[in-house]
């Protein structure tokens, strides 16, 4: 299996379907060439005249690799994830959160997707100053401070030492019928990916809304991601459509769709270069984005 589905000596990994791609998942040496060429990168850095410690990215394979999953509440998150693992047992909801404090599914490959409870997009800043409404501005200073909270969290898990927690792609997941705010989305997804964690957005239960409405839900996002702009590698934010569950809308019943496209872009994300982030050096600490 490890040799048919190595993605770190071809372009691009790419499942059949969804089953074979949760089949990989199971594969406890799926990832072992990408731990290969990571170590590789490390052996490198180590015998170049530049003086690093090689100690905590040498550690990686012993914790796995993390995907974090972040949105607002209702997103389709927990959907998503129990799609992607197979387990029945994790508990949904379209209206509000269906998590409450983050929880780890981890699967035999050690790639660990790590669900987040949802959080509230506030209103733009241009809109929270029309009001003079005192309980209404109260409210949402309220919402900008919740929301300043969310982004420090996140840059902290995007810079932690801690490997279990750090990591390694992050996918935000953004309801097709929820509202843009393209100053807050630009806000968070500039965080990963100012730290070269690679970001993957998805939009959700796209069959929610109307041929009309998904194109300019597509535009909006597209356009958000143009201006995120390229990584350090020189990538941008992959940007994929999907229905986590067959359903039946306006008399049109839609399959799942865009879950293997999300997990082949989980997997392909990952990047051995990445181990030099976590190096660090004696006169300056752990590497920074472009240090």
């Amino acid at each position: 299996m490890a040799a048919e589905t190595d993605v770190w000596t071809k372009r691009k990994i790419s499942f059949g379907n969804l089953e074979q791609g949760r089949t990989a998942l199971q594969d406890e040496e799926l990832l072992s060439p990408f731990y290969d060429a990571w170590h590789s990168c490390l052996d490198r850095l180590e015998a170049s005249p530049i003086a690093v410690n090689t100690n905590l990215p040498r550690k990686l394979p012993s914790h796995g690799v993390n995907a974090l999953m972040v949105g607002e509440a209702g997103a389709g998150k927990s959907t998503l994830v129990k799609v992607l693992t197979g387990d029945a047992g994790i508990i949904t909801s379209a209206t509000q959160a269906g998590t409450h404090g983050d929880k780890r599914y981890t699967c035999p490959c050690g790639l660990s997707f790590v669900d987040t409870p949802g959080f509230k997009l506030p209103v733009s800043p241009e809109e929270a100053t029309k009001s003079n409404n005192q309980q209404s501005i109260l409210m949402r200073w309220k919402d900008d401070f919740i929301w300043r909270r969310w982004l420090s969290r996140i840059q902290s898990l995007c810079t932690s030492p801690d490997l279990s927690v750090r990591p390694s792609v992050v996918v935000y997941c953004h309801r097709s019928s929820s509202r843009i705010i393209p100053n807050r989305l630009l806000e968070m997804w500039r965080i990963p990916h100012a730290n070269n964690v690679p970001l993957i957005v998805c939009v959700t239960d796209v069959c929610g809304v109307d041929d009309t409405a998904l194109k300019e839900v597509r535009k909006s996002m597209d356009g958000m991601v143009k201006e995120l702009g390229e990584d350090a590698l020189g990538r941008l934010a992959t940007l994929i459509e999907i229905n986590s569950e067959q359903k039946t809308v306006r008399g049109h019943q839609y399959k799942v769709t865009g879950v293997k496209q999300l997990l082949e872009g989980v997997v392909n994300s990952l990047h051995p270069l990445h181990s030099m982030q976590l190096c660090s050096r004696p006169w300056m600490g752990m590497g920074t984005a472009g240090g």
